[in-house]
């Protein structure tokens, strides 16, 4: 009996060049999954049990015989947010109509929020022709005949949010219960102390740091400005927090600059000389989450937070914290604002430290480089640049490159372009083989000196030979094979689709959606030149000036 998705209409409609039906498994566990009591995590929701269970089900259905299996994991990411690196994947996928059936344990797996998990189901998967099923739930949408998931769905996700919520107060309680205790709650311990091997919840001293903090405090108590310390600490190249953090194991995603090392700044010296914690203090509940699940925190009022004192070694006596405090007065503590997205956010950077350039004013905004404030000798960038000169820009190489884009592609078109493309990939496959075949030289080579057929000497000499022909083999390969990647991409973006490149074309002004298709990163100079790394570009990045 031939499978029900080869009569579907949809099918036909959608799917009339694959003919292998792929089975896309959602997994999803999150903080949600964990015991607030307890600290255990619940089994049943584990990785391993719903990758079982869905593999089980597709296992035991004849109809899914011979079709394509393929796994998106999300590991603790909450379900009231579709803002999930997998579930992003699972969905880009689905418009791509690259997959023909989704499986998940339960709709609390998939989401939370019961309108977005209806809306899918109900009427995007459906237009798709995607298949999606709910194994605990009982639900089948190939059994739906036309109806949609009804009031079921919609209730159970009711109480799938609810319960959400719950849980969120339960663990927020948990942890506030812990922090009256004086337990240490936060993922990192700040830098000056580690977290005890025997008791995670509590610190210790780090003898590697804490030297850094007390001299913090001591030349802040002398009267050091902030930005006097770091400059100073950058000049000594005294390790950052972040570098400390990662020399011991803990790796965070940061910045470094072009030159290798990681910068201190104001905000770092500050963070540390308003610690409270450095005199001994647990200290909880600095900010919240105004909603469950949203990743923006807000500033908690003073009276709400948990302090609790002595719990641990401090490393500054109350008077020494008290002069530091005294000198952060022209410092005024501001709540961070949720961050916006503007023309170039991301995109732009100090063309010689490499760090990102500081947008100013919202009127007539404009950017600089603030590192030469916090260390010498890197040349950065002096004064501001004007966002409205850069855009202008890159606005003209960006219509530039569309316009050399569609010439190229006309001439690619008449030559070939799948035969050039082939061609490349004949070269970078032949000069890796010619490498490959020169190790293997190698070793006969070798096996010829230890049986005593040639002299070491003469070994030497045609290893040598050997290794230089291979360095030429690979340099070959590279290149050909950044040609390919560079040419690739060129068919990439000029696929498209000639409409928006036109409408890019004859664009009087720079958008956002423009950089972003086009841009990668956008270095500016001291003589305010800039280049443009554009987003086609992968190996051998290729740098346009303006």
């Amino acid at each position: 009996m031939s499978p029900w998705w080869k009569g579907c209409a949809l099918w036909r409609r959608w799917r009339p060049m694959r003919e292998i039906f792929v089975i896309a498994l959602y997994i999803r566990i999150s903080v949600e999954d964990e015991d607030s009591r307890d600290g255990i995590r619940d089994e049943s929701n584990s990785i391993s049990n719903q990758r079982d269970l869905l593999r089980r089900f597709v296992e035991s259905s004849p109809e899914f015989e011979n079709c394509e299996m393929i796994e998106l994991c999300d590991d603790g990411f909450t379900g009231t947010s579709m803002e999930r690196p997998s579930m992003q994947t699972l969905l880009q996928k689905a418009r791509a109509k690259e997959i023909d059936c989704i499986i998940v344990k339960d709709f609390s797996r998939f989401g939370r929020d019961y309108i977005t998990v209806s809306d899918y189901v109900d009427q995007i998967f459906p237009f798709l022709g995607i298949r999606f099923i709910s194994v605990n739930d009982g639900y089948d949408s190939s059994q739906m005949r036309g109806k949609t998931s009804g009031v079921d769905i919609a209730f159970r996700n009711v109480i799938y949010s609810y319960y959400s919520k719950d849980i969120s107060l339960k663990v927020r309680s948990g942890k506030q219960t812990k922090a009256r205790k004086g337990k240490f709650l936060s993922a990192f311990a700040p830098i000056g102390y580690r977290k005890d091997e025997k008791d995670r919840n509590q610190l210790v001293v780090d003898t590697d740091s804490a030297g850094i903090v007390r001299r913090i405090f001591e030349l802040a108590g002398a009267g050091m400005t902030v930005r006097e310390i770091t400059r100073l600490f950058n000049a000594e190249k005294v390790p950052t927090p972040s570098a400390i953090k990662n020399s011991q194991g803990y790796y965070h995603k940061w910045w470094v600059g072009v030159e290798g090392m990681e910068l201190w700044s104001e905000e770092m010296v500050i963070r540390i000389l308003r610690d409270e914690r450095y005199l001994g203090k647990t200290v909880y509940g600095k900010r919240y989450r105004p909603q469950v699940g949203s990743r923006r925190t807000l500033k908690n009022r003073r009276a709400d937070w948990i302090v609790v004192a002595e719990r641990h070694e401090p490393l500054v006596s109350v008077p020494e914290f008290q002069r530091a405090q005294e000198h952060l007065a022209e410092y005024v503590e501001r709540d961070v604002e949720q961050a916006g997205v503007y023309l170039f956010t991301d995109k732009l950077r100090c063309g010689h430290c490499g760090y990102s350039l500081t947008r100013l004013s919202r009127s007539k905004p404009h950017y600089q480089c603030r590192t030469r404030y916090r260390a010498a000798g890197f040349g950065c960038m002096e004064g501001s640049v004007k966002e409205s000169e850069i855009a202008s820009v890159v606005l003209a190489a960006i219509q530039a490159y569309i316009q050399t884009l569609m010439d190229e592609k006309e001439v690619l078109i008449k030559a070939g372009n799948s035969d050039i493309l082939a061609s490349l990939q004949k070269q970078v496959t032949a000069y890796q083989s010619a490498c490959a075949k020169i190790d293997e030289q190698k070793a006969e080579l070798y096996d010829a000196m230890a049986d005593e057929k040639i002299s070491r000497e003469k070994y030497r000499r045609e290893r040598e030979k050997l290794s230089r022909e291979q360095e030429d083999m690979a340099r070959r390969a590279e290149t050909a094979e950044a040609e390919l990647t560079e040419l690739r991409g060129k068919m990439d973006v000029s696929n498209q689709g000639e409409p928006k490149l036109m409408r890019y074309l004859q664009a009087d002004t720079l958008t956002r959606q423009m950089v972003a298709d086009f841009v990668d990163c956008i270095y500016v100079y001291n003589d305010k030149s800039i280049h443009i790394k554009w987003t086609f570009s992968e190996k051998g990045a290729k740098h346009e000036s303006a």
